[in-house]
């Protein structure tokens, strides 16, 4: 009777053995499924107009930077009162921001002979051109037309060939050349806040009304150069280092 004994325990180990085998095999294929799928990006090219803002990325010397290059000039020489900003803005274009010029239809990517906004630039009548004041210089003029020849993106950049320069820090040069790029489109002589003399600067620099606007800290009806577009991280610590040391004129 020893060897049905034997037969029936090895029949038993078999099947324990078996059961052990499929539990591996399930907790394998259960882990298996459970892993994440690998994520691969889709890096295309959509071309058009590019409003993605990417920051920690030298600059190119090929490349024309919106917000560096284009929306300074911009600020200084056409959104001024009454012209191209606010709530009705000259022949329907608002240049005060880069979603609110390209809104207006008349800056074409990659075709500055199709763009009004440049034509307006070279326009050789003085009742046309743009800005009324007086024709912006060639270079100027050559930087708009490569932005937009290159497709009128929103691209921005960190410019590190051009350290902040921290410790040579004055209004007759800094400070004015920052508002003059900035503001003063805005805020001229015209009444108001003033901010192309010294005077006028000093008088909103007391009352703190200079370092809430370009921080943004006063609401968008008040923020400088405007509700979407700060000053660099190297323009306010600038401004910040000339406050603290008492805002002086020279």
């Amino acid at each position: 009777m020893q060897l049905p004994r034997d037969i029936n325990t090895f029949a038993n180990m078999n099947k324990i053995g078996i059961c052990v085998l499929i539990i591996m095999i399930l907790s394998l294929f259960h882990a298996c499924k459970h892993q994440p799928d690998e994520f691969i990006p889709d890096i295309k090219d959509t071309s058009g107009v590019d409003t993605t803002k990417i920051t920690g990325r030298p600059c190119s010397p090929d490349t024309v930077y919106y917000q560096r290059d284009i929306q300074p000039l911009f600020s200084s020489n056409c959104t001024g009162s009454g012209c191209h900003s606010g709530s009705s803005p000259e022949k329907n274009l608002d240049l005060s921001t880069y979603s609110k010029a390209m809104a207006s239809g008349k800056i074409k990517p990659y075709n500055s002979s199709g763009s009004d906004v440049y034509k307006a630039l070279t326009e050789t009548d003085p009742n046309e051109v743009m800005p009324p004041t007086g024709a912006l210089s060639a270079d100027k003029i050559a930087l708009v037309k490569k932005w937009i020849d290159q497709g009128a993106k929103n691209l921005t950049c960190d410019d590190i060939s051009k350290p902040c320069d921290t410790l040579n820090v004055k209004f007759s040069t800094t400070i004015k050349t920052i508002l003059a790029d900035n503001c003063t489109s805005c805020h001229g002589s015209n009444g108001g806040v003033t901010l192309s003399n010294y005077a006028g600067v000093k008088l909103v620099v007391n009352n703190g009304k200079l370092w809430n606007s370009i921080n943004h800290l006063s609401g968008p009806s008040k923020a400088m150069p405007n509700s979407s577009t700060k000053l660099s991280a190297c323009n306010l610590r600038q401004i910040k280092i000339w406050i603290d040391a008492g805002a002086p004129q020279n």
